[in-house]
């Protein structure tokens, strides 16, 4: 069964939350059920039928993560990232993150993976890491590392320039609805001839139906 990433998760709570709901998450968060304790503090993060508050959030995300809730891993090193006053750091982030990327996460893989190809305070730039997080979320139809495993494939700065894998991961990104790619797509065949583009087009599909993503 695939592992639903974080995003998921959030665009579902949030979407179909309603005030009246609030009770009943706020009494089985009380009860340490795991679900509603990463609810809650969602809501808390978002402001959404509460005032936003960090540090309601961390508090309700942790007693989740206590209960190894793996998106809770992912939403508090997001909240470690974005808000210096919970006093945590990039690399307390890179430790939830891993936790969470090893579950399959896909969010989180990807996360590490920019964490890696940025760098942060304390965290050099890792492009062997970046490489290997972009690829496990692209795998999982992550549409962020398949555009960025796709653009910097096209570059060929960080990594090795693969014109045919980049625009692979490219048109995969498209087809899980990445703008950004497409922008990046349209560089790339602007470069290529129509013989290439053919090729590339003819490989991709006769691999899709035994990978999808290879």
């Amino acid at each position: 069964m695939p592992q639903i990433s974080t995003t998921e998760q959030l665009h579902q709570l949030l979407s179909e939350f309603k005030k009246e709901q609030l009770p009943i998450i706020e009494s089985a968060a009380q009860r340490d059920d795991a679900s509603a304790c990463f609810n809650l503090g969602a809501l808390y993060a978002n402001g959404r039928g509460v005032k936003q508050d960090t540090r309601q959030a961390r508090e309700w995300l942790q007693r989740a993560q206590q209960q190894d809730y793996t998106a809770a891993y992912t939403l508090l090193g997001w909240l470690y990232l974005n808000d210096s006053s919970l006093g945590k750091t990039p690399g307390d982030a890179i430790e939830l993150f891993l936790h969470a990327a090893e579950a399959g996460d896909s969010d989180a893989q990807c996360s590490l993976g920019d964490l890696y190809q940025e760098g942060a305070s304390g965290i050099e730039p890792n492009p062997q890491a970046m490489l290997q997080w972009y690829t496990r979320a692209a795998q999982s139809h992550h549409p962020k590392a398949q555009y960025m495993l796709g653009k910097l494939m096209a570059e060929g700065r960080v990594v090795t320039q693969n014109d045919e894998a980049a625009f692979q991961w490219l048109t995969l990104a498209i087809m899980n609805q990445s703008e950004p790619a497409q922008r990046e797509l349209a560089m790339l065949t602007s470069r290529l001839t129509k013989e290439e583009l053919e090729q590339y087009k003819q490989r991709m599909m006769a691999q899709m139906p035994h990978s999808g993503t290879h």
